[in-house]
Protein backbone atom coordinates (compact mmCIF):
# COMPACT_ATOMS: atom_id res chain seq x y z
CA UNK A 1 0.00 0.00 0.00
CA UNK A 2 2.90 2.69 1.16
CA UNK A 3 4.94 1.17 -2.00
CA UNK A 4 1.93 2.07 -4.05
CA UNK A 5 0.94 5.37 -3.02
CA UNK A 6 4.63 6.57 -3.41
CA UNK A 7 5.01 5.23 -7.08
CA UNK A 8 2.03 6.62 -7.98
CA UNK A 9 3.18 9.85 -6.58
CA UNK A 10 6.38 9.54 -8.62
CA UNK A 11 4.84 8.12 -11.50
CA UNK A 12 2.79 11.42 -11.55
CA UNK A 13 6.03 13.32 -11.12
CA UNK A 14 7.00 12.22 -14.30
CA UNK A 15 4.06 12.17 -16.05
CA UNK A 16 4.32 16.20 -15.82
CA UNK A 17 7.68 16.21 -17.19
CA UNK A 18 7.36 13.78 -20.08
CA UNK A 19 4.58 16.05 -21.57
CA UNK A 20 6.32 19.34 -20.43
CA UNK A 21 9.71 18.45 -21.00
CA UNK A 22 10.44 15.60 -23.48
CA UNK A 23 9.45 14.83 -27.04
CA UNK A 24 8.98 11.62 -27.52
CA UNK A 25 8.05 8.35 -25.58
CA UNK A 26 11.69 6.70 -26.15
CA UNK A 27 13.29 9.87 -25.07
CA UNK A 28 11.36 9.63 -22.32
CA UNK A 29 12.25 6.67 -20.77
CA UNK A 30 15.84 7.01 -21.98
CA UNK A 31 15.61 10.05 -19.65
CA UNK A 32 14.11 9.02 -17.28
CA UNK A 33 16.98 5.85 -16.40
CA UNK A 34 18.68 9.12 -15.74
CA UNK A 35 16.53 10.52 -13.56
CA UNK A 36 16.23 11.26 -10.09
CA UNK A 37 12.65 9.68 -10.04
CA UNK A 38 14.13 6.66 -11.38
CA UNK A 39 16.25 6.46 -8.12
CA UNK A 40 13.48 7.02 -6.34
CA UNK A 41 11.25 4.28 -7.72
CA UNK A 42 14.51 2.11 -7.27
CA UNK A 43 14.53 2.97 -3.74
CA UNK A 44 11.01 2.63 -3.05
CA UNK A 45 11.05 -0.80 -4.35
CA UNK A 46 14.09 -1.21 -1.59
CA UNK A 47 12.09 -0.08 1.29
CA UNK A 48 9.05 -1.24 0.57
CA UNK A 49 10.65 -4.91 0.08
CA UNK A 50 12.33 -4.15 3.52
CA UNK A 51 9.28 -3.46 5.10
CA UNK A 52 7.16 -6.18 3.76
CA UNK A 53 9.47 -8.28 6.41
CA UNK A 54 8.09 -6.34 9.44
CA UNK A 55 5.16 -6.57 11.20
CA UNK A 56 4.33 -3.07 10.89
CA UNK A 57 3.65 -3.91 7.09
CA UNK A 58 1.64 -7.33 8.28
CA UNK A 59 -0.57 -4.75 10.44
CA UNK A 60 -1.35 -2.10 7.64
CA UNK A 61 -2.38 -4.77 5.14
CA UNK A 62 -4.35 -6.31 8.23
CA UNK A 63 -6.23 -2.89 8.99
CA UNK A 64 -6.64 -1.80 5.28
CA UNK A 65 -8.61 -5.42 4.67
CA UNK A 66 -10.37 -4.94 7.77
CA UNK A 67 -11.63 -1.47 6.24
CA UNK A 68 -12.68 -3.07 3.14
CA UNK A 69 -14.97 -5.72 5.41
CA UNK A 70 -18.70 -4.83 6.16
CA UNK A 71 -19.33 -3.88 9.10
CA UNK A 72 -21.80 -6.82 10.34
CA UNK A 73 -25.06 -5.64 11.79
CA UNK A 74 -25.92 -6.15 15.35
CA UNK A 75 -28.47 -9.46 15.91
CA UNK A 76 -31.99 -8.59 16.89
CA UNK A 77 -33.70 -10.01 19.36
CA UNK A 78 -37.26 -11.60 17.24
CA UNK A 79 -40.20 -9.33 18.48
CA UNK A 80 -43.33 -11.76 20.37
CA UNK A 81 -46.39 -10.02 20.13
CA UNK A 82 -47.72 -10.01 23.09
CA UNK A 83 -50.62 -11.68 24.05
CA UNK A 84 -54.71 -10.79 23.51
CA UNK A 85 -55.95 -13.42 25.05
CA UNK A 86 -58.06 -12.75 28.36
CA UNK A 87 -56.58 -16.08 29.89
CA UNK A 88 -53.55 -16.49 28.59
CA UNK A 89 -52.51 -19.27 31.26
CA UNK A 90 -54.95 -21.19 29.09
CA UNK A 91 -53.66 -20.91 25.73
CA UNK A 92 -53.12 -23.77 23.83
CA UNK A 93 -55.05 -25.78 26.59
CA UNK A 94 -58.61 -27.37 27.30
CA UNK A 95 -60.80 -28.29 29.81
CA UNK A 96 -63.11 -31.19 30.14
CA UNK A 97 -66.93 -29.84 29.83
CA UNK A 98 -68.67 -32.55 30.90
CA UNK A 99 -70.38 -32.94 34.27
CA UNK A 100 -68.60 -36.21 35.69
CA UNK A 101 -66.01 -37.49 32.97
CA UNK A 102 -64.65 -38.03 29.60
CA UNK A 103 -62.81 -41.09 27.86
CA UNK A 104 -59.36 -40.18 26.25
CA UNK A 105 -58.71 -42.65 23.47
CA UNK A 106 -55.24 -44.39 21.94
CA UNK A 107 -56.74 -43.22 18.62
CA UNK A 108 -59.12 -40.30 17.22
CA UNK A 109 -61.53 -43.32 16.62
CA UNK A 110 -64.37 -43.99 19.46
CA UNK A 111 -64.28 -47.46 18.58
CA UNK A 112 -59.92 -47.16 19.87
CA UNK A 113 -58.81 -48.02 23.16
CA UNK A 114 -59.73 -45.98 26.35
CA UNK A 115 -56.42 -44.94 27.95
CA UNK A 116 -57.59 -42.38 30.65
CA UNK A 117 -60.64 -40.41 31.96
CA UNK A 118 -60.26 -36.47 32.08
CA UNK A 119 -62.48 -35.55 34.90
CA UNK A 120 -64.41 -32.04 34.92
CA UNK A 121 -62.57 -29.56 35.79
CA UNK A 122 -59.56 -31.08 35.17
CA UNK A 123 -56.86 -29.45 31.99
CA UNK A 124 -54.70 -30.95 29.17
CA UNK A 125 -52.18 -29.61 26.94
CA UNK A 126 -53.23 -29.42 23.39
CA UNK A 127 -50.54 -31.21 21.26
CA UNK A 128 -52.79 -31.30 17.93
CA UNK A 129 -56.48 -30.12 17.00
CA UNK A 130 -58.40 -31.30 14.63
CA UNK A 131 -61.75 -30.24 13.37
CA UNK A 132 -63.29 -33.44 15.01
CA UNK A 133 -60.25 -34.63 17.74
CA UNK A 134 -57.98 -33.58 19.43
CA UNK A 135 -54.84 -34.94 20.98
CA UNK A 136 -53.94 -33.58 24.29
CA UNK A 137 -51.25 -34.41 27.20
CA UNK A 138 -52.66 -34.19 30.97
CA UNK A 139 -50.74 -35.89 34.00
CA UNK A 140 -49.89 -39.43 32.80
CA UNK A 141 -51.63 -39.42 29.57
CA UNK A 142 -51.65 -38.82 26.12
CA UNK A 143 -54.25 -39.43 23.65
CA UNK A 144 -57.42 -38.12 21.53
CA UNK A 145 -60.11 -36.46 22.97
CA UNK A 146 -63.34 -35.25 21.05
CA UNK A 147 -64.07 -31.84 20.42
CA UNK A 148 -67.61 -31.60 21.60
CA UNK A 149 -66.99 -32.45 25.27
CA UNK A 150 -64.37 -29.65 25.95
CA UNK A 151 -63.80 -25.85 25.61
CA UNK A 152 -60.40 -24.46 24.23
CA UNK A 153 -58.25 -21.63 25.42
CA UNK A 154 -60.54 -18.29 26.59
CA UNK A 155 -63.42 -20.28 26.61
CA UNK A 156 -61.72 -22.66 29.27
CA UNK A 157 -60.24 -20.17 31.01
CA UNK A 158 -64.12 -19.01 31.69
CA UNK A 159 -65.20 -22.07 32.40
CA UNK A 160 -62.71 -22.49 35.22
CA UNK A 161 -63.58 -19.03 36.35
CA UNK A 162 -67.43 -20.31 36.94
CA UNK A 163 -66.67 -23.69 38.11
CA UNK A 164 -62.88 -24.15 39.59
CA UNK A 165 -62.22 -23.03 42.94
CA UNK A 166 -59.10 -21.23 43.35
CA UNK A 167 -56.23 -21.95 45.68
CA UNK A 168 -53.67 -19.34 47.36
CA UNK A 169 -50.04 -19.82 47.92
CA UNK A 170 -47.89 -18.55 50.58
CA UNK A 171 -45.21 -16.77 48.66
CA UNK A 172 -43.43 -14.61 52.37
CA UNK A 173 -41.71 -16.30 55.20
CA UNK A 174 -44.85 -15.69 57.28
CA UNK A 175 -48.08 -13.89 56.49
CA UNK A 176 -50.19 -12.59 59.27
CA UNK A 177 -54.19 -13.29 58.26
CA UNK A 178 -56.07 -10.57 59.54
CA UNK A 179 -60.20 -10.76 60.80
CA UNK A 180 -61.12 -7.91 58.10
CA UNK A 181 -59.64 -6.63 54.95
CA UNK A 182 -57.24 -3.45 56.39
CA UNK A 183 -53.75 -3.86 57.57
CA UNK A 184 -54.95 -2.17 60.72
CA UNK A 185 -57.29 -5.07 61.52
CA UNK A 186 -56.48 -7.73 64.35
CA UNK A 187 -53.97 -10.27 63.45
CA UNK A 188 -55.79 -13.76 63.67
CA UNK A 189 -52.73 -16.09 62.79
CA UNK A 190 -49.32 -16.19 61.10
CA UNK A 191 -49.46 -18.76 57.93
CA UNK A 192 -45.84 -20.11 56.45
CA UNK A 193 -44.56 -19.75 53.24
CA UNK A 194 -45.58 -22.84 50.68
CA UNK A 195 -48.42 -23.26 52.76
CA UNK A 196 -51.75 -23.40 50.42
CA UNK A 197 -55.66 -22.28 51.01
CA UNK A 198 -59.05 -22.55 49.41
CA UNK A 199 -59.48 -18.81 48.59
CA UNK A 200 -62.96 -18.21 49.69
CA UNK A 201 -63.64 -14.52 48.54
CA UNK A 202 -61.34 -11.69 46.97
CA UNK A 203 -61.85 -7.71 48.39
CA UNK A 204 -59.95 -4.75 47.31
CA UNK A 205 -56.20 -6.02 47.43
CA UNK A 206 -57.11 -8.68 49.92
CA UNK A 207 -58.32 -12.25 49.71
CA UNK A 208 -60.31 -14.03 52.18
CA UNK A 209 -58.81 -17.92 53.51
CA UNK A 210 -60.38 -20.70 54.44
CA UNK A 211 -57.34 -21.71 56.84
CA UNK A 212 -59.20 -24.56 58.85
CA UNK A 213 -62.58 -25.99 58.74
CA UNK A 214 -63.92 -23.15 61.32
CA UNK A 215 -61.42 -20.42 60.24
CA UNK A 216 -61.22 -18.33 57.74
CA UNK A 217 -59.39 -14.92 57.51
CA UNK A 218 -58.03 -11.89 55.25
CA UNK A 219 -54.09 -11.96 53.44
CA UNK A 220 -52.93 -9.65 51.53
CA UNK A 221 -52.47 -10.00 47.66
CA UNK A 222 -48.97 -9.05 47.57
CA UNK A 223 -47.88 -11.80 49.76
CA UNK A 224 -49.45 -14.56 47.91
CA UNK A 225 -50.28 -16.11 43.91
CA UNK A 226 -53.21 -17.66 43.03
CA UNK A 227 -53.90 -20.27 40.60
CA UNK A 228 -57.04 -22.10 39.77
CA UNK A 229 -57.68 -25.88 41.85
CA UNK A 230 -57.15 -27.53 38.09
CA UNK A 231 -57.46 -31.62 38.07
CA UNK A 232 -55.21 -33.46 35.73
CA UNK A 233 -56.29 -36.79 33.25
CA UNK A 234 -56.18 -40.01 35.61
CA UNK A 235 -54.58 -42.99 33.76
CA UNK A 236 -56.13 -46.39 33.50
CA UNK A 237 -53.66 -47.78 35.45
CA UNK A 238 -53.53 -44.86 38.35
CA UNK A 239 -57.24 -46.04 38.19
CA UNK A 240 -57.48 -49.32 38.44
CA UNK A 241 -54.85 -48.87 41.65
CA UNK A 242 -56.96 -46.23 43.39
CA UNK A 243 -59.85 -48.47 42.86
CA UNK A 244 -57.60 -51.01 44.99
CA UNK A 245 -56.54 -49.20 47.35
CA UNK A 246 -60.78 -48.41 48.17
CA UNK A 247 -61.09 -52.03 48.39
CA UNK A 248 -58.53 -52.92 50.55
CA UNK A 249 -59.37 -49.75 53.03
CA UNK A 250 -62.99 -51.41 52.66
CA UNK A 251 -62.27 -55.05 53.53
CA UNK A 252 -60.18 -53.50 56.71
CA UNK A 253 -62.54 -51.71 58.07
CA UNK A 254 -64.74 -54.52 57.78
CA UNK A 255 -62.51 -57.17 59.18
CA UNK A 256 -62.25 -54.58 62.11
CA UNK A 257 -65.69 -54.30 62.85
CA UNK A 258 -65.89 -57.83 62.37
CA UNK A 259 -63.28 -57.90 65.48
CA UNK A 260 -65.03 -55.01 67.26
CA UNK A 261 -68.47 -57.11 66.94
CA UNK A 262 -67.02 -60.55 68.45
CA UNK A 263 -65.33 -58.51 71.30
CA UNK A 264 -68.22 -56.88 72.08
CA UNK A 265 -70.02 -60.56 72.12
CA UNK A 266 -67.40 -62.11 74.32
CA UNK A 267 -67.13 -59.04 76.52
CA UNK A 268 -71.28 -59.38 77.45
CA UNK A 269 -70.95 -63.54 78.11
CA UNK A 270 -67.78 -63.33 80.17
CA UNK A 271 -65.99 -61.41 82.81
CA UNK A 272 -63.31 -59.30 81.41
CA UNK A 273 -59.87 -59.55 82.23
CA UNK A 274 -58.05 -56.27 83.84
CA UNK A 275 -55.80 -55.35 81.24
CA UNK A 276 -54.63 -52.41 79.85
CA UNK A 277 -54.75 -50.67 76.54
CA UNK A 278 -53.86 -52.76 73.35
CA UNK A 279 -50.10 -51.28 73.53
CA UNK A 280 -48.64 -49.58 70.48
CA UNK A 281 -45.76 -47.08 70.16
CA UNK A 282 -45.61 -43.60 68.91
CA UNK A 283 -44.89 -44.97 65.45
CA UNK A 284 -47.38 -47.08 65.73
CA UNK A 285 -49.79 -44.66 66.18
CA UNK A 286 -48.45 -42.08 63.48
CA UNK A 287 -48.11 -45.40 60.54
CA UNK A 288 -51.75 -46.27 61.72
CA UNK A 289 -53.13 -42.05 61.30
CA UNK A 290 -51.41 -41.65 57.77
CA UNK A 291 -53.06 -44.67 56.04
CA UNK A 292 -55.62 -42.66 55.62
CA UNK A 293 -54.26 -39.59 54.23
CA UNK A 294 -56.32 -38.73 50.84
CA UNK A 295 -59.96 -40.02 52.75
CA UNK A 296 -62.49 -37.19 52.71
CA UNK A 297 -63.57 -34.84 55.46
CA UNK A 298 -66.80 -34.87 56.69
CA UNK A 299 -68.23 -32.41 59.28
CA UNK A 300 -69.73 -34.59 62.11
CA UNK A 301 -68.38 -37.62 60.86
CA UNK A 302 -66.13 -40.32 62.42
CA UNK A 303 -65.35 -42.76 59.84
CA UNK A 304 -61.57 -42.80 58.55
CA UNK A 305 -62.82 -44.05 55.26
CA UNK A 306 -65.71 -42.56 54.25
CA UNK A 307 -65.31 -39.07 55.92
CA UNK A 308 -64.54 -37.97 59.34
CA UNK A 309 -64.05 -34.52 61.12
CA UNK A 310 -60.54 -33.41 62.90
CA UNK A 311 -61.85 -34.97 66.40
CA UNK A 312 -63.46 -37.63 64.53
CA UNK A 313 -60.29 -38.29 63.29
CA UNK A 314 -58.36 -38.35 65.95
CA UNK A 315 -60.85 -40.07 68.26
CA UNK A 316 -60.61 -43.12 65.80
CA UNK A 317 -56.53 -43.31 65.74
CA UNK A 318 -56.33 -43.84 69.43
CA UNK A 319 -59.59 -45.88 69.66
CA UNK A 320 -57.30 -48.30 67.60
CA UNK A 321 -54.90 -48.79 69.85
CA UNK A 322 -57.31 -48.84 73.64
CA UNK A 323 -57.52 -44.80 74.02
CA UNK A 324 -60.90 -43.54 74.65
CA UNK A 325 -60.86 -39.44 74.01
CA UNK A 326 -64.05 -37.13 74.55
CA UNK A 327 -65.80 -36.50 70.58
CA UNK A 328 -64.83 -32.98 70.66
CA UNK A 329 -61.78 -30.52 70.05
CA UNK A 330 -62.33 -28.89 72.62
CA UNK A 331 -62.91 -31.89 74.98
CA UNK A 332 -59.84 -33.41 74.00
CA UNK A 333 -57.68 -31.25 75.38
CA UNK A 334 -58.96 -32.49 78.53
CA UNK A 335 -57.13 -36.23 77.69
CA UNK A 336 -54.15 -36.71 78.37
CA UNK A 337 -51.42 -34.55 80.38
CA UNK A 338 -51.09 -31.02 78.64
CA UNK A 339 -47.63 -30.19 77.78
CA UNK A 340 -46.02 -27.47 75.73
CA UNK A 341 -46.46 -26.81 71.77
CA UNK A 342 -43.05 -26.89 70.73
CA UNK A 343 -42.53 -30.38 73.61
CA UNK A 344 -44.31 -32.40 71.16
CA UNK A 345 -43.84 -36.04 70.02
CA UNK A 346 -44.89 -38.02 67.32
CA UNK A 347 -48.23 -39.21 68.66
CA UNK A 348 -49.36 -36.35 70.42
CA UNK A 349 -52.15 -33.99 70.04
CA UNK A 350 -51.66 -30.03 68.94
CA UNK A 351 -54.56 -28.13 69.56
CA UNK A 352 -55.85 -24.76 67.66
CA UNK A 353 -57.76 -21.94 68.39
CA UNK A 354 -58.25 -20.24 64.79
CA UNK A 355 -56.88 -16.95 66.61
CA UNK A 356 -60.35 -16.86 68.87
CA UNK A 357 -60.65 -17.99 72.60
CA UNK A 358 -62.15 -21.20 71.85
CA UNK A 359 -60.77 -24.41 70.30
CA UNK A 360 -61.78 -25.51 66.95
CA UNK A 361 -59.38 -27.83 65.37
CA UNK A 362 -56.81 -30.38 66.44
CA UNK A 363 -54.79 -32.77 64.84
CA UNK A 364 -51.74 -35.66 65.23
CA UNK A 365 -48.30 -34.67 65.24
CA UNK A 366 -45.98 -37.26 63.48
CA UNK A 367 -42.44 -35.49 63.56
CA UNK A 368 -40.61 -33.09 61.57
CA UNK A 369 -42.73 -30.12 61.98
CA UNK A 370 -45.86 -32.07 60.50
CA UNK A 371 -49.65 -33.37 61.57
CA UNK A 372 -51.68 -35.34 60.26
CA UNK A 373 -54.87 -34.26 60.51
CA UNK A 374 -58.89 -33.89 59.04
CA UNK A 375 -58.77 -30.70 57.33
CA UNK A 376 -61.62 -29.10 55.46
CA UNK A 377 -64.15 -30.46 53.17
CA UNK A 378 -62.21 -29.35 50.21
CA UNK A 379 -58.68 -31.00 51.47
CA UNK A 380 -59.82 -33.92 53.63
CA UNK A 381 -57.27 -35.92 55.75
CA UNK A 382 -54.44 -34.65 54.89
CA UNK A 383 -50.75 -33.78 56.32
CA UNK A 384 -49.57 -29.83 56.77
CA UNK A 385 -47.05 -28.11 58.65
CA UNK A 386 -48.14 -28.22 61.99
CA UNK A 387 -47.53 -24.27 62.61
CA UNK A 388 -49.37 -23.09 59.78
CA UNK A 389 -50.68 -21.64 62.34
CA UNK A 390 -50.26 -21.06 65.97
CA UNK A 391 -51.34 -23.79 68.46
CA UNK A 392 -52.74 -23.26 71.37
CA UNK A 393 -52.28 -25.81 73.24
CA UNK A 394 -50.98 -29.60 73.78
CA UNK A 395 -51.71 -33.18 74.80
CA UNK A 396 -49.71 -36.42 75.47
CA UNK A 397 -51.99 -39.14 75.32
CA UNK A 398 -49.59 -41.87 74.60
CA UNK A 399 -47.06 -43.09 77.89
Amino acid sequence: MIRKMMRNTVILAAGFMMVFGLSSTSQAEESYKDTAVAGIDVAIDQYVAALGNSETVADATEIEADAQEPVAEAPTEPIVPESTARYPQFENKLMANVTDYMNIRSEADENSEAVGKLPQGAVAEVLEQGDTWTKIESGSVTGYVKNEFVVFGDDAGDYAEANCDKIATVTTTTLKVREEATADSTCLTMIPEGETYEVVDTAEGWTKLLISDEFTGYVSNEFITIDYDLGTAISKEEEEAELARQAAQAAAAQSAAQQNNTAATETATTVPEETGPVSGTRADVVAYALQFVGNPYVYGGSSLTNGTDCSGFTMRVFEHFGYSLYRSSRDQIKNGTNIGIYEVQPGDLLFYNNGGTTIGHVAIYIGDGKIVHASTPKTGIIVSNAYYQTPCGATRILP
